[in-house]
């Protein structure tokens, strides 16, 4: 209720900031070309190997794990998983840096 609350104070606020925003139901048809962009971006983004490099993951959720049976936008791409935290539903992006924090490689894939 808070979100909702907070977003009719802002939209009529942000209209003119924003004057192409498009609705919720195109927003969601258009959020997994969202990972394809951010795939294409980060390819351009990556750093040179320094000799030392650090891994790590982390879940990336698409939706509360209630919700997911109803979840739609990444429908059979995202993936059911578990780690030490609990379940997840959606997919694992993997992230190597270099010693000066700049990117390496990374893999996105479903849990």
């Amino acid at each position: 209720m808070i979100y909702a609350g907070g977003l009719l104070c802002v939209l009529p606020h942000w209209r003119r900031g924003f004057p192409n925003l498009v609705s919720y139901t195109r927003f969601i048809e258009l959020m997994p070309w969202c990972l394809l962009l951010l795939r294409c971006f980060l390819h351009t983004r990556q750093g040179d190997c320094t000799g030392i490099a650090f891994i790590d993951s982390t879940p990336l959720n698409v939706c509360h794990p209630a919700r997911a049976h109803a979840h739609k936008v990444f429908q059979g791409q995202a993936r059911w998983g578990k780690n030490s935290v609990g379940w997840h539903f959606g997919f694992k992006l993997h992230l190597i840096v270099n010693d000066q924090g700049e990117l390496l490689a990374f893999k996105l894939h479903p849990l």
